[in-house]
């Protein structure tokens, strides 16, 4: 009886060997796959680029700017001078960066208004439109003189004051009977400006004034990004964890 026992107790000590060896191979495996995901996310999320698309009309002139994936250097990518036409442009830019555009009011009334798509149509923006899936369009707090206007990626990123939602007027397209470019926009882009509005006669509260408008768009990341970023969120959990 004691010679059993001895036996059961010898299999149970080498049983409690092996499943401690188990668990440290599993935790060694674990942290593994953690490195792995974490280094995915920085991997994936710097070369994974956006694609964007964006179809706009401002009144009365605007750059528009956007960072460049070889530099990481905010650029001028697009400008534009002509209240009755609706210009296009397509680029790639960092995911996650900001496309600015830096809008010139001349007097009477303003507006800005776009459709923009990014990866050939994973989110598309609205101007007016609020989206329940991606960031809206902004407006600089900051409402600059006329003379601010500039094609220099440093006035973009030396401009100030925080962030707000725009004033919303009327549907770009209510203006096509006298307007024939704005009957382009087909897919409910309203005209926003910086608070107050763009003048009363487009269906905004109030009118800012001539002047300088800062926008800005949040840009969505690549779909191998969004994979990158659960992947690397989820090892960095486990490190986490395990470290504790």
């Amino acid at each position: 009886m004691a010679k059993r026992s001895r036996q059961m107790s010898l299999r149970e000590a080498f049983g409690g060997v092996q499943m401690e060896r188990l668990m440290r191979m599993l935790k060694g495996l674990t942290a593994c796959v953690a490195l792995v995901s974490a280094f995915a996310l920085t991997t994936l999320t710097t070369y994974a680029n956006t694609s964007v698309s964006i179809k706009l009309a401002v009144d009365n002139g605007f750059y528009l700017f956007a960072t460049n994936p070889n530099t990481n250097q905010l650029v001028l990518v697009g400008q534009g001078y002509d209240f009755n036409a609706v210009f296009n442009f397509n680029f790639i830019t960092v995911p996650y960066s900001y496309i600015y555009l830096m809008a010139r009011d001349d007097g009477v009334a303003a507006l800005f208004t776009a459709k923009t798509v990014f990866d050939n149509g994973a989110e598309t923006v609205i101007t007016g439109v609020s989206s329940s899936t991606w960031f809206d369009w902004e407006v600089n707090t900051i409402y600059k003189l006329q003379s601010a206007f500039s094609a220099d990626p440093n006035a973009v990123l030396n401009w100030g004051g925080d962030w707000h939602a725009p004033a919303v007027g009327n549907l770009a397209n209510s203006i096509a009977g006298q307007f024939p470019v704005y009957g382009n926009f087909t897919d409910g882009e309203r005209f926003i400006w910086a608070p107050p509005g763009g003048g009363s006669q487009i269906c905004f509260e109030g009118y800012t004034g001539a002047g300088t408008a800062l926008f800005r768009l949040r840009v969505l990341p690549e779909p191998a990004s969004m994979l990158a970023l659960g992947a690397g969120l989820a090892g960095l959990a486990v490190l986490r964890r395990r470290k504790k």
